[in-house]
């Protein structure tokens, strides 16, 4: 079947920027990993839905609201590095990201 030459060169074109686009993504997500758990609460007082604040380890707010769902789990992307998870009755937890996911379930006292 007889193609055109610039039919060629487009769907060249359009492949490399695919493949670009691709390995960019990879490797952009490659930087954090995925931080999951659930938040249990000894007290009672964290309610499903509650939210929490992430800081690093120079105390810089990461993530500002990190909202749990109606069975207090929560998931969220950290580049790898030690956090400190800050809920708003003064109580804080510290966790770690690494770059492959991993389940980290909060224990407030």
């Amino acid at each position: 079947m007889f193609k055109p030459r610039w039919y060629t060169w487009w769907c060249g074109g359009a492949m490399t920027c695919l493949v670009t686009a691709l390995f960019l993504f990879l490797s952009a997500s490659a930087d954090a990993g995925l931080v999951s758990g659930r938040v249990n609460d000894a007290k009672g007082t964290f309610q499903p839905g509650g939210s929490f604040r992430i800081k690093d380890s120079s105390g810089k707010v990461v993530k500002d609201s990190v909202k749990t769902d109606e069975s207090k789990g929560y998931s969220l992307f950290l580049p790898p590095g030690i956090y400190t998870a800050e809920f708003s009755d003064g109580r804080s937890v510290v966790i770690q990201s690494h770059p492959e996911p991993i389940r980290q379930d909060i224990q407030l006292k």
